[in-house]
């Protein structure tokens, strides 16, 4: 495959910024719906304001910001110019998040000064049609995940392409939190003193599919450089759907939630097992009178997190207007695609826990001295078991 990663860093900031120069020379924070972040500048984001905070938290963490209000269909208009830019090059265009897309070169680019070629020539084209605030950072490769790996790694304006010799080593030093898994599973990797990609796919597979499951599993590959997941352009993305049918007529709300959770419960946990996501949820409720009505709902960020899920479904099911009892419940998760990192923590709980074990490192540190602290260090990356392949060090 030949496979080009197109992406605009910060792209709800960057967009607001090229329509408002006077924005530029401050931190910028967009707030959207559920009075939380939707997106932010590179000053902010180094400030430590993420995705999915509250309006509150990202003002104390950066006090100089400057908060606005996403206009959310505007920034929609712009990621769809740029998908139809991206689609003059080639008609396999996937969509992953906000202001990024996966686009297969197929025969257009076969070796590596081929892709140079037309990825650069993509590049000029997006910096002539949506200006120099929105020029993408490109990378390229034969895999989704190491070209995806490569556009992280350079700056805007600018393409990285990865030949098949060089994969390896060029994967290896990179930080394990590159790979979409959840953040307890990188939380455990880092305990373990598993800091890097290379470490990661040093591990056994039967050994990472015990602890890790399938998500990890297929994290492994992507980490050796083995990731065969074809371009899935965004008219043909797939969509799991499930339906139950009841023995009576239900009326009750908490009944028919509690069906609602048992019907989209193993669809969550097959796209959690394939690192995917959804982007939008279909609800259909059929009546007694033999009357059916749909409501669907449209994420902002890709999600297959159970809690946000049922949230939705619960918000759908409210808003349907009842003639009758409910007969049955049908649920489709739709526009489906690879997880993107930043809805890993999109509306959930602030990650408080770490932040104070952060806190707690610093101050240790400073009154006992770093030489009492230790740190988790990788020593047998393929001994059966995970206590065996680590231990604690004094050095920090």
């Amino acid at each position: 495959m030949s496979i080009l990663y197109c992406s605009i860093p910060h792209f709800a900031a960057a967009l607001t910024r090229r329509d408002r120069s006077d924005l530029c020379d401050c931190p910028l924070v967009l707030i959207g719906p559920e009075d939380r972040v939707f997106g932010v500048s590179a000053e902010a984001a180094d400030c430590g304001v993420a995705v999915g905070m509250t309006s509150r938290i990202a003002q104390v963490r950066c006090p100089k910001a400057c908060l606005l209000d996403t206009n959310i269909a505007h920034c929609r208009q712009a990621f769809d110019a740029l998908l139809q830019l991206l689609e003059r090059a080639s008609p396999d265009v996937e969509p992953h998040g906000w202001g990024a897309a996966y686009v297969d070169l197929g025969d257009l680019a076969r070796d590596r000064a081929s892709a140079v070629t037309l990825c650069g020539e993509c590049g000029r084209t997006m910096r002539r049609e949506l200006g120099d605030a929105l020029q993408p950072a490109l990378g390229w490769d034969s895999s989704k995940f190491t070209a995806q790996a490569a556009a992280q790694r350079t700056r805007p304006g600018h393409l990285l392409a990865v030949s098949a010799v060089d994969e390896q080593g060029f994967l290896s030093p990179l930080p394990v939190e590159l790979l979409p898994l959840a953040q307890d599973t990188l939380r455990r990797l880092r305990f373990l003193g598993l800091r890097t990609l290379g470490q990661y796919a040093a591990l056994s597979p039967a050994a990472v599919w015990q602890q890790f499951g399938r998500p990890g599993r297929l994290a492994h590959r992507y980490a050796r450089g083995k990731d065969d997941r074809p371009v899935v352009p965004r008219w043909r993305a797939p969509r799991l759907m499930a339906s139950c049918e009841f023995e009576f007529p239900l009326a009750e709300r908490e009944r028919l939630l509690a069906a609602l959770r048992r019907v989209v419960h193993p669809m969550l946990v097959q796209m959690q097992g394939n690192l995917q996501a959804c982007g939008q949820l279909r609800l259909t409720a059929y009546c007694d009178d033999g009357s059916a009505q749909e409501r669907a709902r449209t994420f902002l960020y890709p999600t297959a997190e159970e809690s946000l899920i049922v949230r939705a479904l619960e918000q759908l099911l409210d808003g349907i207007r009842w003639s009758a009892a409910a007969t049955g419940l049908s649920v489709a998760l739709e526009q489906i695609q690879d997880v993107v990192l930043e809805q890993l923590t999109l509306f959930s709980a602030e990650n408080e826990h770490e932040r104070k074990l952060q806190e707690i490192q610093r101050y240790l540190a400073t009154r006992f001295g770093m030489n009492r602290l230790r740190r988790a260090a990788l020593v047998q990356p393929n001994a059966p078991l995970p206590e065996w392949r680590a231990e604690w060090r004094a050095s920090w």
